[in-house]
């Protein structure tokens, strides 16, 4: 479980505070190592950089197709995308370290049969993993996903939540990849984004707490 950070702590969450204090997820927020490198994303109408999303609050999960946590996440990202976005706050998952050659065409009929069709299908271009690598690096060790950004209009990295827990059964991945992916087909809630923290996290947001 996410551990309560303290005042002192050099790893204490940036966003814990304010209508955030007691959220669970906001407290699991870390301060980013790194900002935000500004690499080419492909999609339906082609490929934009990174940098181009600015202007708003991003909340931008890095997944992959392996990642049977980050599998979880999406469709209650979704659902809190289709309540929250507006002129000032979006979700924008990204694909990265993809094991498989998927067009955004593809990833976007595999969104809509995790019930994330209200995602743009974007890619890490050329299948790469640099944001992986970058963002999702843990202080001292190697990477860990899914990887969440949470990115200031100005573009700035204000926090980062990595390697949140799941639902599943790390003593058998195999087993835990399948029923994830199968509970991903079901629609229902399956991650802490799913439930009252994630929706109070994504209202603040919206409500512009980074503003």
């Amino acid at each position: 479980m996410p551990r309560a950070f303290a005042a002192d702590d050099d790893n204490a969450s940036p966003i814990a505070h304010g209508v955030l204090a007691g959220n669970s997820l906001a407290k699991a927020f870390e301060p980013s190592p790194h900002q935000l490198p500004d690499i080419y994303v492909t999609g339906p109408d082609g490929d934009r950089r990174l940098s181009d999303f600015k202007g708003k609050t991003i909340l931008m999960p890095l997944w992959a197709e392996w990642c049977a946590p980050c599998i979880q996440e999406i469709p209650d990202f979704a659902r809190l995308q289709q309540k929250y976005g507006n002129d000032k706050f979006a979700i924008v998952p990204v694909l990265t370290a993809t094991q498989k050659k998927f067009t955004p065409e593809l990833l976007s009929r595999i969104l809509g049969m995790m019930h994330a069709g209200v995602f743009t299908p974007w890619i890490e271009q050329h299948r790469g993993a640099t944001l992986m690598r970058r963002m999702a690096r843990r202080r001292g060790g190697g990477a860990a996903m899914p990887c969440n950004l949470l990115i200031a209009p100005d573009g700035r990295v204000v926090a980062r939540e990595i390697g949140g827990l799941s639902n599943t059964d790390d003593a058998d991945p195999a087993k835990s990849y399948k029923d994830a992916v199968n509970r991903t087909g079901t629609g229902s809630s399956q991650s802490r984004w799913g439930q009252q923290d994630g929706e109070d996290f994504a209202k603040a947001m919206a409500d512009g707490f980074l503003a």
